[in-house]
């Protein structure tokens, strides 16, 4: 069985500090969510400028947030549902899980990206416990998608084209996933008419092969109309 296994690593979570206030990601500007202060110490740095400061700067808020015993219950939280989330993905997607482990790193900074050729997910330590299988979940389809049908996609959309669509599929993880990740995945604003059309149909269909395909027939349609 696949198994979820949650780390901390400075360098990793400093990263994700740096690189989010310096990107603007459908439509979200991450910088925004931060104190001014300390953007304004990463904003148009390098990253072995924004290091210098970061690096002591999370020492602190390791101390104060106690990550060593997040980690801990982090780490239980993922050991209780692990094989749940493992079984009902591979029920949706109607494809085994496309590898063997998946490393969760903690990060303070409110964004959670992910980096699918590794299986790794950031995981904002500072969210809500309730955010924490979701953030995982959302992640895990986002994984699949890419191992069974990127490919496939590309053929006949954009790359930019096929991450929408990939953002756009996880609505149906409020219908299959709504226990486990209590709050619903609300996704980005700027794929809303998307997500209501896939949704519609997986409503219908509950097949995830058969939702791609339409989420890509909708797209190439839009370009031609």
């Amino acid at each position: 069985m696949s198994k979820i296994i949650v780390k901390q690593n400075i360098e990793k979570d400093a990263w994700n500090w740096w690189s989010a206030c310096n990107k603007i990601s459908y439509g979200t500007d991450w910088k925004q969510r931060i104190d001014e202060k300390i953007r304004s110490k990463l904003v148009g740095k390098t990253r072995k400028q924004a290091f210098r400061f970061l690096v002591p700067f999370l020492k602190n808020l390791y101390k104060k947030e106690n990550i060593i015993q997040k980690k801990k219950e982090i780490q239980n939280i993922f050991n209780q549902h692990q094989e749940e989330i493992f079984f009902r993905m591979r029920k949706v997607t109607g494809k085994k899980i496309y590898r063997k482990d998946f490393v969760c790193y903690l990060t303070t900074f409110p964004r959670a990206p992910y980096f699918y050729s590794h299986g790794y997910v950031w995981l904002p330590m500072i969210w809500p416990r309730e955010t924490y299988v979701r953030t995982f979940i959302h992640e895990l389809l986002h994984f699949q998608t890419y191992a069974y049908w990127q490919t496939r996609c590309l053929k006949k959309l954009t790359s930019y084209e096929f991450e929408d669509l990939k953002e756009a599929l996880t609505i149906v993880l409020n219908e299959e996933f709504i226990d486990l990740i209590i709050w619903p995945d609300k996704g980005y604003k700027i794929h809303k008419s998307l997500r209501n059309k896939l949704l519609k149909f997986w409503r219908v269909n509950r097949n995830f092969e058969k939702l791609i395909n339409h989420g890509v027939t909708i797209i190439v349609n839009q370009k031609t109309t």
